[in-house]
């Protein structure tokens, strides 16, 4: 072994040079199947990067995901205890760049024991993925408390205001408000991945636009129901989100 990534809860993968050193009860992750890890009493993974296109990591990962759901229902191990820890298998080809190291985050969410506990790391980390995008850089030009967006007018607000009366709001003057969840910092209180997800105008002309289908974790692990509320539940606390998420689960 060279060395390790660890996951959450405990689970690890070791970092291999080459495949020549790997367990027998080892399956290869594109060719995983539920009969064949019943059969080897054991889920033991090997992840070639060399063999696993980025357009196959969605198809790959939701197998496994169905996999290990299926698992939790028999006696089969998943895993390896070592020293309190459970070794899961080996990456092979590991490069660490960010396309693979999403793959890994994908991983995480797997084998967490239960969709709360997997929803609410995907949650956090997708948010801590995009404050890390914008922080320090300023691609909305802030100057003296306004956007490039409202440059030549007289608004302050920016993208944190919401019609107060959602059906009529354009309609109505006077009607956008500043969302309430706005701290007199100027940093937000309620950790809305939708308003994190949001680009105007402004910044798509930049090229910075954020898809669900661009971030593996969401993507891999919400249904389209649940992606559409996150899109849209916009200026609204984490915890509600969540529990929308939840009861839209399949």
């Amino acid at each position: 072994m060279n060395s390790i990534i660890n996951l959450k809860n405990n689970y690890y993968f070791s970092i291999e040079k080459n495949i020549s050193n790997m367990r027998e009860a080892v399956t290869d992750i594109k060719d995983i199947e539920y009969s064949k890890i019943l059969k080897n009493g054991i889920l033991l993974l090997k992840i070639d990067f060399a063999t696993i296109e980025k357009s196959e990591y969605k198809k790959v990962l939701k197998k496994l995901l169905h996999i290990r759901n299926k698992l939790l229902k028999t006696t089969t191990k998943i895993g390896q205890e070592n020293n309190s820890k459970i070794f899961l298998g080996s990456l092979v080809n590991y490069n660490n760049t960010k396309e693979q190291n999403d793959f890994i985050s994908a991983l995480n969410a797997i084998f967490y024991p239960t969709k709360y506990e997997r929803y609410n790391y995907i949650y956090d980390t997708v948010c801590d993925y995009l404050d890390s995008f914008f922080y320090g850089k300023n691609f909305c030009d802030f100057k003296n408390n306004q956007c490039g967006e409202k440059k030549g007018t007289t608004s302050y607000i920016g993208c944190c205001h919401h019609y107060k009366n959602k059906l009529l709001g354009p309609l109505l003057p006077n009607n956008l408000t500043p969302c309430e969840h706005l701290k007199e910092d100027h940093t937000c209180g309620a950790k809305c991945i939708g308003c994190k997800l949001f680009t105007c105008d402004y910044l798509e002309k930049k090229g910075i636009k954020f898809k669900i289908k661009d971030i593996l974790l969401l993507d891999v692990f919400f249904n389209p129901i649940q992606k559409y509320f996150i899109k849209c539940m916009v200026f609204t606390p984490k915890d509600k989100i969540m529990k929308r998420l939840i009861s839209l689960s399949l």
